[in-house]
């Protein structure tokens, strides 16, 4: 189970405890942790950099010559990002400073013309796989902040190696449950109120057809809804305990997972046939199932089962 220090805080206070204190009285209350990390102690080099114009590159059609103000000067920086543009915030590596994946930054001559660094794009600051273009940062971000400070991404990871006994503490609330025995003060709500039911017909049903393995299973209708990139926050968490952002729907149902222990799954509501959720056993006909990453699987007759009519 991995969690953050700022997630942990959200639910209980740590107060004046380091993280290696935290970590030491898991350990003796039988919560064994198996590490913790000091999260992007690596971008402590990289500062914030406002692109101050735009030109093109006088021998190259996909390449740009930007002016980039880092606070103490501005620099040229040769760039091949598509969506550079005058005026957006991003993250600059100056010549000397060493990238997550060891590539070390050089002053250079890119197709014949200076660049004094380069604008990062998320992937080469190893905060998640895009890598489409360079990182577009609030705009009121003021040049030549270290990058780690300004996005508040200083933190510190925590794994605890859980115990089969030991389901409670599979959540960052379950945690926070038990770090409150040693740091006091009261253990604070998932949240601070619930959006009550609608009282009218759903226009779905679950059916669940064997209560023995599953006794209860709940599902809720969200309408309106749009896919798109989750904020830059949530992105950040899931990224820290090693799981990659995938878009907003869900990263919602693997942030809730980690935080509260109750797994979740969103369907599309246009492809569930019957506009039913059955939960069932195979039927002995089905001895196989091929799941997401396109493995086919062997099922059992104990296998639990989550399908549409």
């Amino acid at each position: 189970m991995k969690f953050t220090l700022s997630w942990l805080n959200q639910f209980i206070a740590t107060g004046t405890l380091s993280p290696a204190q935290v970590a030491d009285k898991l350990t003796m209350l039988g919560l064994e942790v198996d590490s913790v990390e000091e999260l992007f102690a690596d971008l402590d080099q990289i500062v914030t950099a406002r692109v101050t114009a735009v030109s093109k590159h006088p021998d190259a059609d996909k390449l740009t010559v930007c002016e980039v103000d880092c606070g103490d000067e501005t620099v040229q920086v040769v760039c091949g990002a598509p969506n550079v543009r005058v005026g957006m915030v991003s993250a600059l590596a100056r010549p000397g400073v060493k990238l997550p994946d060891g590539t070390k930054i050089k002053k250079a001559k890119v197709r014949g013309v200076a660049s004094a660094g380069m604008l990062c794009s998320s992937r080469e600051l190893g905060l998640n796989d895009e890598h489409s273009g360079i990182l577009d940062l609030d705009e009121h971000l003021e040049p030549g902040r270290p990058f780690a400070e300004a996005l508040g991404l200083r933190d510190t990871m925590i794994e605890v190696d859980l115990t089969p006994n030991r389901p409670d503490c599979a959540s960052v609330r379950g945690i926070a449950r038990e770090v409150g025995s040693f740091a006091g003060g009261p253990l604070r709500p998932l949240v601070d109120s619930v959006t009550p039911l609608s009282p009218t017909i759903p226009g779905y049903a679950v059916v669940i057809e064997d209560p023995e393995l599953c006794p209860r299973y709940t599902a809720r209708k969200l309408r309106k809804g749009t896919i798109g990139p989750s904020p830059q926050w949530m992105q950040q968490r899931l990224s820290a305990v090693g799981m990659r952002p995938i878009n907003n729907i869900v990263d919602i149902t693997n942030y809730v997972m980690l935080e509260s222990g109750q797994p979740l799954h969103a369907f599309d509501f246009a492809t569930l046939r019957g506009s039913q959720i059955v939960v069932r056993r195979p039927n002995p006909s089905e001895t196989t199932i091929t799941t997401l990453d396109g493995s086919e699987r062997p099922l059992d007759g104990d296998t639990l089962l989550i399908c549409d009519a």
